[in-house]
């Protein structure tokens, strides 16, 4: 109750207050603009009523949240009362930053003597105009960050502020490091484009991004700095949202680079081919892509580097292993995708040339030089990234079980085996359907051309899953060997009150789970178990024996160093709060599952209970989900036609 009732003071309190600022703005801009934007009587009426309408309901809403901070103190530390202040100055002082942009654009632009209509932001707008609006936005913020001082002093260790606050500079960082991005490629769009834009009025490009780089620069220096000065608390150097940022510029930078570069090394590759062109009329060819990959490289460079490092000082070496698969197979697969599509396009270019003997023109250069600069791109991309994958899988002992066991390698095998089969199954009932119409009498339209090229993604496919599954195969054979290793070195001991069914059904359990581990049943009755038994690394036993020890079992188990695994049976006069009612074959298989990942290095899973929101949510999923492939499947298919 207090959630909802919380959501809605602060939403209300957002949106009145974004309300009141619009309508200060209006009346500040009606009465000193004159003739300019926001004047004459509608304009003002505007503004007045959205003041009138503002004011009173933020003042009622925020006066409700103020008051309840007064009479329970933690209202104060939620969550959404700290989303509510970060996210209010966010969108204040955004604001501002743009204002600030649109004034200098337009006056870069006016130094240039260009119209301001070729601003990239506040081209309708006046000096006046923006200064309002920073002014406004800037009384706004300073009593919101007053109040979010005074909260900070009262905020206890360990509450909701620091996260948020996080997020609200990392949101500065990305928003700011966009920006100068952008500035940076319109300076070197304008620097590539020399030849062609002095005399001609083109240096628009150089007023916005003079802008944007004025603008976000000191803003990126300033956000970052704070950033890797709060580096000094651990909480925030080794948080998950700092890796989740540092792996998406990275990633983001990747992508920046290998798309605009294979656009140029397309170009170049059609200068060499035979494109008549002037070296000017190549450099405004190449101006776009090429003034984007660089400073997406500097991205790459910079955080990718950061990225390392920190994933390297990571403490605990299974955590940063897995960060370094996940870069990796990530790149990997964006340069499997880019060397398949090389290898489809060059082998679709040799059908054209060497069986149906088409003459060398555009269509034959687009094709050669589009593969051959997405197997430039992507061949030592995937090489590259994919081979110290194999290596670290096909280590011996805990390295390598991590690594072949690792999530982001299962994922990306069968991702790849996904999209074989499926591969596959378009292209082997596509060209069944091309010989099937043709033996019927009515030939498709294009039937040599359409053959070859299903062929030829048939064969693609068919490699791609030949390979993986291979690899797949082999992370098999190599993880039963070293499982079996471990499951040898695992002996389990089973007590028991007697022989029979409950110790037939564990025994049986744990052979069908793990079929190497050495295991003894042991009869209480006969005892404390020998020196052999007791070097076994878990005792199993029933809920009533726990419940009820003979006395020399009792002190054995005290001494026992191992892990012990207790199954919830009946036991008179007591209660087990996860597992009575369940059937013996149950319990026995999960506590043979138990035993398992004990046995491999492995966390002990835990129960988890389906909600109906859960289950109603995956039924969702689902319905959506399934008309979506089934869409997709039908539009690859529609393509080859």
């Amino acid at each position: 109750m207090k959630t909802i009732r919380r959501l809605y003071l602060y939403l209300v309190s957002f949106i009145s207050l974004e309300v009141v600022l619009w309508g200060l703005i209006g009346l500040a801009r009606s009465t000193f603009s004159g003739d300019q934007v926001g004047s004459g009587v509608s304009q003002l009426a505007s503004a007045l009523s959205l003041i009138l309408v503002g004011v009173p309901v933020f003042l009622l809403h925020w006066w409700l949240a103020q008051r309840s901070i007064q009479n329970d103190p933690e209202e104060r530390f939620a969550r959404l009362r700290a989303v509510f202040l970060y996210g209010s100055l966010l969108a204040l002082l955004i604001p501002i930053a743009q204002n600030a942009l649109a004034l200098l654009d337009r006056l870069w632009l006016e130094i240039f003597k260009l119209p301001s209509r070729m601003a990239i932001l506040g081209m309708g707008q006046t000096t006046v105009d923006n200064l309002i609006a920073i002014l406004m936005n800037g009384l706004l913020a300073a009593y919101i960050f007053s109040v979010l001082r005074k909260d900070w002093a009262a905020l206890p260790q360990g509450d909701n502020y620091p996260e948020t606050r996080r997020l609200y500079r990392y949101t500065w960082v990305l928003y700011s490091l966009t920006m100068m991005v952008m500035g940076v490629q319109q300076i070197l769009f304008f620097i590539l484009n020399l030849a062609e834009t002095i005399g001609e009025g083109n240096q628009e490009s150089l007023a916005n991004g003079l802008a944007l780089a004025l603008v976000s620069t000191p803003l990126w220096v300033y956000a970052w700095l704070i950033v890797q000065r709060s580096q000094d608390q651990p909480n925030e150097k080794y948080s998950t949202l700092r890796l989740v940022i540092l792996y998406a510029l990275s990633l983001i930078g990747v992508g920046g680079v290998l798309i605009p570069t294979g656009i140029v090394l397309n170009d170049i590759l059609g200068v060499i081919f035979g494109d008549a062109i002037s070296f000017s009329e190549f450099l405004a060819e190449i101006s776009g892509p090429l003034s984007a990959a660089l400073p997406l490289a500097g991205v790459w460079a910079y955080y990718g580097r950061m990225l390392t490092r920190e994933v390297n000082q990571l403490p605990d070496n299974p955590r940063r292993s897995g960060l370094r698969r996940f870069y990796y197979y990530v790149l990997a697969f964006i340069g499997l995708t880019t060397t398949f599509m090389g290898v489809l396009t060059l082998l679709s270019f040799l059908t054209e040339l060497l069986i149906h003997d088409t003459a060398w023109g555009s269509t034959l250069q687009t094709q050669l030089t589009g593969a051959l600069s997405s197997l430039i791109i992507g061949l030592p991309l995937w090489v590259v990234c994919w081979k110290p994958m194999i290596t670290e899988a096909a280590q011996e002992g805990e390295n390598g079980d991590h690594a072949r066991r690792s999530l982001i390698r299962k994922t990306y095998l069968y991702l790849t085996l996904f999209a074989g089969v499926i591969g596959i199954m378009i292209s082997a009932g596509s060209l069944i359907f091309q010989w099937l119409s043709k033996l019927l009498g009515d030939p498709p339209d294009n039937f040599t051309r359409a053959t070859w090229m299903l062929l030829e993604m048939l064969v693609l496919f068919t490699a791609l899953l030949t390979y993986h599954w291979s690899i797949m195969r082999a992370d098999g054979r190599m993880a039963e060997r070293s499982l079996s290793a471990r499951h040898e070195a695992f002996p389990v001991l089973v007590l028991a009150s007697e022989i029979g069914e409950y110790s037939d059904a564990v025994m049986n359990a744990l052979q069908r789970e793990a079929p190497s581990l050495p295991t003894a049943v042991h009869v209480v009755d006969a005892g404390v178990p020998d020196a052999v038994l007791s070097d076994a690394q878990v005792v199993i036993m029933p809920g009533e024996l726990a419940a009820n020890p003979p006395e020399a079992i009792r002190l054995w188990l005290q001494g026992f160093s191992g892990t012990r695994i207790v199954i919830p049976t009946p036991s008179e006069g007591w209660l087990w709060t996860f597992g009575s009612g369940r059937s013996l074959s149950n319990l026995v298989r999960h506590t043979a599952k138990m035993v398992r990942h004990l046995a491999e290095g492995e966390e002990i899973p835990r129960p988890r209970e389906a909600s109906g929101w859960q289950i109603f949510l995956y039924i969702m999923a689902g319905l959506v989900g399934i008309p979506i492939l089934i869409s997709l499947i039908g539009a690859l298919t529609n393509l080859l036609y």
